[in-house]
């Protein structure tokens, strides 16, 4: 009997087992039925084109010989986003089968939500998919293959790189120079002339002992205004602002190119003369100027504070009333 009892138990133990492997194995969920599509790297020095389009906007980015631009006016793009966008388009990787059902709205993948980008080769589409929202991991995004209504991850948060306007993905460095090459700054404010002038001075440095150092004098640069000595510190504070100045959004509207008073002027010289004009807003409560440079055809805007952290200190050393934060 007690046998008898324990070959019972014994069957029961292997049925539910069985029982539990053949739910595994044919419980009906996408990931365990459908294989991921394992895309093909693209090499990204043979695109020629990429076209992003969210809702009714268009978004075009064309390779010439080597150069990425953006727009039908062909304008100079920001390398750093582009290599970011072509390494998506170019290594676009997916991991596991999200849905099946075709519910595009629960993933943003719905008209107009969902970004649809095209890869072009010549004429020829050679990768195209919609992406949606971020998925809950953070470190993945929804998206549709064409040709394949399942959704999948992606591999990354590609939608924040790929979801850009024109003027996000522009060039937008507008004024650079070689600051230690600038011996004059003219700066020009409601109608009077402030400058700068460097100075070389040779000076002579001595070893402890009174003898003077081999080599010969050494070169020291000495900025003055009206013949007094400025503190190389401010001056050089204010040339490493302006060095390297970039816009925060390029004029499109035609009403913004209205003429406005001048703010001021900047000439800074060097080997070569570099031109800045800062305008004051049409609207005193807006918070940004608009500008001009000479290395530029393209009319800009600059967040005012970014303006006031040079154009500040510059008042300062000319004696001019500080501008109000």
């Amino acid at each position: 009997m007690g046998k008898k009892k324990i070959n019972i138990e014994i069957i029961i133990i292997s049925f539910v087992i069985v029982l539990s492997v053949a739910y595994i194995l044919f419980k009906k969920t996408d990931r365990v039925h459908y294989k991921v599509p394992e895309l093909l790297n693209l090499k990204s020095d043979t695109l020629t084109k990429i076209s992003i389009s969210k809702g009714d906007r268009v978004l075009v980015l064309e390779n010439k010989k080597g150069e990425w631009v953006v727009g039908e006016e062909g304008f100079k793009t920001d390398k750093f986003k582009i290599d970011k966008i072509l390494n998506i388009v170019s290594n676009l990787k997916l991991t596991i089968l999200v849905s099946k059902s075709g519910n595009y709205y629960k993933y943003e993948l719905d008209d107009p939500r969902k970004i649809n980008v095209k890869v072009f080769n010549g004429k020829e589409i050679i990768r195209e998919f919609d992406a949606g929202k971020v998925a809950t991991t953070y470190d993945h995004t929804n998206v549709k293959i064409k040709g394949d209504n399942k959704i999948y991850h992606a591999v990354g948060s590609i939608n924040k790189d790929l979801d850009k306007t024109i003027d996000d993905l522009r060039y937008k460095k507008v004024f650079l120079i070689e600051k230690d090459k600038i011996n004059q700054i003219t700066f020009n404010m409601d109608g009077k002339e402030y400058v700068l002038n460097k100075s070389i001075i040779p000076v002579t440095k001595q070893e402890k002992d009174g003898s003077e150092k081999e080599g010969g004098p050494e070169i020291e640069t000495e900025w003055n205004y009206n013949k007094a000595k400025v503190e190389n510190s401010k001056v050089n504070s204010i040339l490493g602002t302006v060095s390297n100045l970039a816009c925060d959004e390029y004029v499109y509207n035609k009403n913004d190119l209205k003429a406005s008073e001048s703010l001021f002027s900047m000439k800074l010289t060097g080997s070569k003369e570099h031109l800045i004009s800062i305008f004051k807003p049409q609207n005193k409560e807006d918070e940004k100027y608009r500008g001009e440079t000479s290395q530029t055809e393209y009319k800009f805007f600059i967040k005012k504070f970014r303006i006031d952290n040079f154009l500040n200190p510059l008042k300062e050393i000319f004696g001019i009333e500080k501008t109000k934060k």
